[in-house]
């Protein structure tokens, strides 16, 4: 019997960043054993887009009213649902109060900042009451627990996956020409340039550039990545780092990431708060060592020396230690990353579901 699944979710086909990534590989699982899932995101347009066999996603609803009542009415068009699936913490009440409503099983999604920044009362009751709940990193395993009533066994660990794009290989020689960074070494940092994202460490890294540059006179760091914080960012860069040291290549196709991970020397990124930090993995994956920051998840992103360290960002000195101690150390291990690999994120989702399914369904309006 097919599996029918109504997914909650911020952005998934046809938008960028780490979580639309996450959702993507995960309903992709979910679809190859066999469910049938409805998405209803918020953000994004999947116009065009390659959706897996047995995947829908409706256009995206903008504004918290029209959002729940869309999703209700959906809902209850796409009867019998299974699984209220729920990618962001914010919907949680939305989307338990729909898996009551369909007496549906109810997965709730947990990544990191929106399990450190909302804490209303109304979305912690909405958690507890959840039948399953998964979340990106321990990191994040712990700041839920250590916030919501539940059962230890009943939060599950389901990390980011590295997609087979991402492999160790020869640099290209026509992205290094086209982008022109020199000799090098070149640092990289790859992520979204958003005001509410800060915690990232791009600042951190500028302050380091004027050390590094005393020992590595081409030393500079490539800044890829989009947002409404660059403008800021492009102002620290010039009062913090040496002329030319840091170059804004702007947003980055996924196509052509793994060309940039390759080209590098080093990836750095000392975040404070990151979920999990799928980036680390990627650059890993394509032979790049990493320093990433001692906060939120990245420990799990980064689980031993031949991928990477991670570094206290406020440690000035520690991270200049950290730079120049992995660029002597040559090219990462790509089996490190081994574990993250598609087919083994794809066994535990289907896993996940499979237990969830074995649950007994809720009486329709019951607790």
């Amino acid at each position: 019997m097919t599996t029918r699944i109504l997914a909650l979710v911020g952005d998934c086909y046809g938008a960028r960043g780490g979580i639309a990534r996450y959702n993507r590989d995960l309903f992709e699982a979910l679809a190859g054993a066999g469910a049938d899932i409805l998405l209803l995101p918020r953000l994004g347009n999947a116009d065009g887009a390659a959706l897996p066999a047995g995947v829908r996603q409706q256009p995206a609803v903008f504004g918290r009213l029209r959002y729940s009542i869309g999703a209700i009415w959906a809902a209850w068009r796409h009867r019998p649902v299974d699984v209220v699936f729920c990618g962001h913490v914010f919907m949680a009440p939305l989307a338990v109060l729909i898996a009551r409503l369909l007496g549906a099983r109810c997965w709730l999604q947990a990544h990191g900042t929106d399990v450190w920044g909302d804490r209303r009362s109304v979305v912690r009751t909405a958690i507890e009451a959840a039948d399953q709940v998964t979340t990106v990193s321990r990191a994040t395993r712990k700041a839920l627990l250590d916030w919501v009533n539940l059962a230890p066994e009943r939060v599950r660990v389901l990390p980011n996956t590295v997609g087979d794009q991402f492999i160790a290989g020869a640099s290209s020689r026509a992205l290094g020409d086209r982008l022109a960074l020199g000799p090098g070494p070149i640092l990289l940092t790859v992520g979204r340039l958003a005001a509410s994202e800060r915690y990232k460490g791009h600042e951190q890294v500028f302050a380091a550039l004027p050390a590094l540059r005393a020992k590595h006179p081409d030393l500079v760091h490539a800044v890829a990545g989009e947002g409404d914080d660059r403008g800021r960012l492009e102002g620290r860069a010039a009062d913090l780092a040496p002329p030319g040291a840091v170059r804004f290549l702007g947003y980055v196709p996924d196509e052509d990431l793994p060309d940039l991970y390759r080209l590098a020397d080093l990836f750095v990124m000392p975040s404070s708060e990151e979920g999990f930090g799928i980036v680390y993995l990627e650059a890993a994956a394509c032979g790049l060592r990493v320093v990433g920051g001692a906060g939120g998840g990245g420990g799990d992103a980064i689980p031993d020396q031949r991928v990477g360290v991670t570094v206290d960002p406020s440690d000035r000195p520690a991270l200049i230690e950290s730079i120049e101690r992995l660029l002597a150390e040559g090219r990462a291990d790509p089996a490190a990353v081994e574990p993250y690999r598609r087919q083994h994120f794809a066994a535990a989702a289907q896993l996940l579901l499979a237990r969830l399914l074995a649950r007994p369904r809720r009486m329709r309006g019951a607790e």
